[in-house]
């Protein structure tokens, strides 16, 4: 009976796998073509964002700057949640993290919600993509707000866990805490709280997005997210983060480095390859702005035309998905054999395609939807890295 009972639990678990996965392929999918909206959107506003008239033409579009960033937030958490999206971890002090987080913390919640942060000073520092644990804490601590209408408190801690083998999971791990003092969650409801667009929260008061990114989070950064709830007497959510093995990068050092990035550079002539026309004309116009020279491709094959047809190229701007024959990594690969000093940015609103096609880190990828900075600051780090390499 026990081995019965077993079984059942094995099956019920492979289904519960299999639906998330097929729910992962389709957010997957949705998440590229929004990106590609978005794009258009976020690029042509950040260009607007330069000449700006008088305040109420400001003040329309700053709501439109936030609304894009609103849909670009959607978009990550479908991605999250999907594992599509690729993640770019590093040393993180949970300490110095959360201590950067109070100020988002304290606009986000209610003034009768209260905040304990209680971190040990030799908490180990962890290995994760920072703008994905900072979501997946707000999410967290929202859901916590939302289950304490009357006001209550919010516990942040974290200790280490040493040497843990658990299945899939070895190592050293941090567990990351979020407790409430709220409602509590009801049982029937507990196991599906990881579920994208599953919520009881009122129709428009959720998307039911939050915890389905925090369980895409943890898994795909190596970790696992456990949750524990009683009726009237609150809520845990625990993050199982693995430990980093180097040193922490710093909020400032990042800093210095993304000002870096955003300095100037000379004109370039730059071979733009993009099959989507809004999006093409769009970024010719950002990089245009930027200072450079533009030559357009729509597919890999008119690109190494271009390549071959004696014109002066510096650098390859290309999409990932491009129709034909080679898709953006199949041609950057092809670009490096034939002109192996001409560099490449590859850009992709499929997180899922950057995430298998560039495993070795082999080329510099830009995620979209980007702004005109962004896009300076990557083209500066492709530039400085070909430099580097001649």
């Amino acid at each position: 009976m026990r081995d019965q009972a077993r079984l059942r639990e094995a099956e019920e678990q492979l289904r519960q796998s299999q639906k998330l996965e097929a729910l992962g392929h389709l957010t997957g999918g949705v998440a590229h073509d929004f990106n590609n909206v978005l794009q258009v959107i976020s690029g042509g506003l950040s260009l607007l964002q330069r000449h700006p008239e008088d305040d109420r033409r400001q003040r329309i579009l700053e709501g439109m700057m936030q609304a894009t960033d609103r849909g670009t937030s959607l978009s990550r958490q479908l991605l999250t949640f999907s594992r599509r999206r690729q993640l770019q971890p590093e040393a993180i002090d949970l300490s110095f993290q959360l201590k950067h987080m109070r100020e988002i913390l304290d606009r986000t919640l209610r003034g009768d919600v209260i905040v304990e942060m209680n971190l040990a000073p030799d908490t180990w520092p962890v290995n994760v993509d920072p703008s994905e644990l900072e979501l997946a804490i707000l999410n967290m601590c929202v859901n916590s707000r939302d289950a304490m209408p009357r006001g209550g408190s919010i516990i942040i801690d974290a200790h280490n866990v040493a040497h843990v083998n658990q299945g899939e999971l070895s190592g050293d791990f941090v567990r990351l805490r979020v407790a409430d003092s709220g409602a509590g969650i009801p049982k029937e409801v507990l196991g599906r709280v990881f579920e994208p667009f599953y919520t009881t929260k009122e129709l428009g008061k959720g998307s039911g997005l939050g915890l389905a990114q925090v369980y895409g989070f943890a898994a795909q950064s190596g970790g696992r997210v456990e949750i524990e709830s009683e009726v009237g007497q609150g809520t845990v959510v625990c993050l199982l983060l693995p430990r980093a093995t180097v040193q922490p990068v710093y909020r400032d050092q990042r800093a210095v480095a993304a000002h870096c990035g955003t300095s100037s550079m000379p004109s370039r002539s730059i071979l733009l390859v993009e099959d989507d026309n809004d999006v093409a004309e769009l970024v010719t116009e950002m990089l245009r702005q930027l200072g450079h020279r533009v030559r357009r491709a729509a597919c890999a094959d008119g690109a190494l035309g271009a390549l071959s047809d004696g014109q002066a190229i510096d650098l390859v701007v290309s999409d990932i998905m491009l129709p034909g024959s080679l898709n953006g990594v199949e041609l950057a690969r092809e670009v490096q054999h034939r002109h192996p000093a001409i560099p490449v940015l590859l850009t992709s609103g499929h997180s899922e395609v950057i995430g298998r096609n560039v495993e070795t880190n082999q080329f510099a990828v830009l995620a979209k939807p980007y702004k005109i900075d962004e896009l300076a600051a990557a083209l500066h780090r492709v530039d400085s890295r070909a430099a580097a390499a001649y």
